[in-house]
């Protein structure tokens, strides 16, 4: 289940997971990214105050990624699942 959140009115939305918006999960993670981002400079100048909920905007970005990653395979033809499977090989074999 996501939950889509209009900054405007602080409505709160369950979006379904038959209509995800790739573009609504999308502006969510780069809304965590965001958040990550900067609570990783604040924790650099003061990790005693800050790197518990950098830590925690880190795993909400992981699970953004993952609706994200979720979302666009389920819409994925072929030939763009072949591509997937490439730059999955291409990640971990960087990671190696």
């Amino acid at each position: 289940m996501l939950l889509h959140i209009n900054k405007n009115s602080s409505m709160v939305q369950r979006i379904e997971e038959d209509s995800n918006d790739i573009a609504i999960i999308a502006a969510r993670l780069s809304n965590e990214l965001g958040g990550w981002a900067q609570y990783k400079e604040l924790a650099a100048n003061n990790a005693a105050r800050y790197e518990t909920i950098m830590v925690q905007r880190f795993q909400h970005t992981l699970v953004a990624l993952n609706d994200l990653v979720v979302a666009m395979r389920t819409r994925m033809t072929e030939k763009e699942e072949g591509q997937w499977q490439n730059f999955c090989s291409s990640v971990l074999a960087k990671e190696a």
